[in-house]
C-alpha cells in the first residue's frame, strides 16, 4: 500500500472530511497517520517568520515586531503569531486547510492508532454546523444520550455556532477525567446540555458479523474510519467470515469520514485484482497519476457497499473505485461529496500544517466534489425503529446475486 502520489517533503496522506468535512475528528480525533521527515521549502514565509519564530521581512514579522516595541501593553506573541496564520489560512476559503499547534499534532498522531482521551463521538462541519455523525459504544458521549445528526452550539457554556471545526474540536478536548460540557441542537429543534467526562477510548476500527438470507450466508463488515491497519482488518474479516461459509460482503461505509489514502487503496485491494485503478489525482504542483492496488484480492464473492450522506473521502474513493470496477452495487444514501487530498507537513516548532494539495477522480473520471455518488439502491435507514432498514435492503440486494 503505497500513499499516493509519493513525496518524500509530505509523507502524510489524508482524506479527511468537512463542509466540506475539515479533517475528520473522533473527539478527540484528526484522521491522520504518522509524519517521516519533511521539509519546509514550500510553506509560506509568513509562516516560518511566525510560527517558527524566525527572521522575516514578511509584512506580518514586520508588524508583530512594531507591536512588541510600542504597543501600550504588553504583547503576546505566540497569541498573535497563530492568529496570524489562523486569518492566513482562512483567506484561502478551503475548510480543509489549517494549522495544528503542537498539542494538536501530538495528539492527532496519537489518535490514528485507535486509543485517545476523548468524548467518544466522530463530528463533521456541514456549512455552519458541526454535526455529531456517529457516537461510540459505551463512550461518555453514549451513555449521556448523545446522537448522530446532533448539532454542536456550545462548549462551556460558549457559543461555538459558525466556529470552523478544528476550533470546536480544540475546545472540546482535554485531558483524562476533566468534564466538558456541550449544548446541542437536537434534530428535533431542542436545545440540551450535557457534561461530558473525558476518558481513554478504544476506537475498534471493524466489526463483523454473519448474516443469513433465503438460507444464504452474508458476512456484513462496518469499517469506522480509514486509520492505519483498516485494511488488513477489512482482509482479515473477509478471510474469517469466507471460513465460515458467506456467500457474500456487505461492506458497511455508513458515517465513515475518511482517513488515510494508503488504507483506501489496500481496502480496494481486498476486492479487486492487482493492479486495479483506484483513484486519480492531480494538483499543481502534482502531476495528474492514477493510483493502482497492488495486493492479490481475497475474494470475488458478491459484494455490496453500504453508504450514507456522512460516507465522505475515503469513504468515497473506495465506494466509486468499486462501483466503477464493476465489483459492487452502491446501497443507501448519496454520500457527502469530498474530493479533495490533504497533506500533513510537520513545522520545526512541533505543531503541523495541514493542507489540500490535490483533487481527485474515480477511475472513470467521475468528479464528485459537491455532487457524491449517487447510490444504485436508494435507501434511508428510520432512526426511529428497531430495524436497520438500510442493512437490510444492503442483505437483499446481495442475497440476490449469484
Amino acid at each position: 500500500m503505497v500513499d499516493p502520489p509519493q513525496r518524500s517533503r509530505r509523507p502524510l496522506i489524508v482524506l479527511g472530511a468537512a463542509a466540506a468535512l475539515v479533517g475528520v475528528f473522533v473527539l478527540g480525533v484528526l484522521v491522520g497517520g504518522h509524519p517521516q521527515a519533511t521539509g519546509l521549502t514550500q510553506l509560506p514565509s509568513s509562516i516560518r517568520g511566525t510560527v517558527l519564530g524566525a527572521g522575516s521581512d514578511s509584512l506580518v514579522a514586520d508588524i508583530e515586531s512594531d507591536l512588541r516595541s510600542g504597543y501600550y501593553v504588553p504583547v503576546n506573541t505566540s497569541t498573535l503569531a497563530r492568529a496570524s496564520v489562523d486569518g492566513m489560512l482562512a483567506s484561502l476559503h478551503d475548510p480543509y486547510t489549517y494549522y495544528l499547534d503542537p498539542s494538536e499534532y501530538a495528539s492527532m498522531q496519537q489518535e490514528t492508532q485507535g486509543l485517545f482521551v476523548g468524548v467518544g463521538i466522530q463530528v463533521l462541519q456541514r456549512g455552519s454546523d458541526v454535526v455529531i455523525t456517529s457516537v461510540f459504544p459505551g463512550s461518555p458521549a453514549k451513555m449521556a444520550g448523545l446522537t448522530a445528526d446532533d448539532v454542536i452550539i456550545g462548549v462551556n457554556r460558549r457559543s461555538v455556532v459558525g466556529s470552523p471545526l478544528s476550533a470546536v474540536v480544540g475546545v472540546i478536548r482535554g485531558l483524562q477525567g476533566t468534564v466538558v460540557e456541550l449544548t446541542l441542537r437536537t434534530p428535533a429543534g431542542s436545545t440540551k446540555t450535557v457534561g461530558l467526562r473525558r476518558s481513554v477510548i478504544h476506537l475498534q476500527l471493524v466489526t463483523s458479523k454473519m448474516l443469513e438470507i433465503h438460507g444464504r450466508k452474508i458476512g456484513d463488515i462496518r469499517l469506522v474510519e480509514f486509520d492505519q491497519g483498516a485494511a488488513v482488518e477489512v482482509r482479515a474479516a473477509v478471510t474469517s467470515l469466507s471460513a465460515q461459509g458467506a456467500t457474500g460482503f456487505i461492506l458497511d461505509l455508513r458515517g465513515n469520514p475518511g482517513g488515510l489514502v494508503s488504507e483506501a487503496v489496500g481496502l480496494v485491494g481486498v476486492f479487486v485484482p492487482k493492479g486495479s485503478p483506484v483513484v486519480t489525482t492531480q494538483g499543481l504542483h502534482d502531476p495528474r497519476q492514477t493510483v493502482r492496488t497492488t495486493a492479490t484480492p481475497q475474494t470475488d464473492l458478491p459484494l455490496v457497499v453500504l453508504v450514507d450522506r456522512f460516507s465522505a473521502s475515503a469513504s468515497e474513493i473506495v465506494s466509486g473505485a468499486l462501483r466503477d470496477d464493476g465489483r459492487a452495487l452502491l446501497v443507501g444514501q448519496r454520500t457527502f461529496g469530498k474530493a479533495v487530498v490533504q497533506t500533513t507537513a510537520p513545522l520545526p516548532n512541533g505543531g503541523a500544517l495541514h493542507f489540500t494539495i490535490a483533487r481527485y477522480l474515480t477511475p472513470k473520471g467521475f468528479d464528485l466534489n459537491h455532487k457524491g455518488l449517487e447510490p444504485n439502491v436508494v435507501v434511508v435507514d428510520n432512526p426511529k425503529t428497531s430495524v436497520d432498514e438500510a442493512l437490510e435492503r444492503a442483505l437483499a440486494v446481495v442475497g440476490s446475486e449469484h
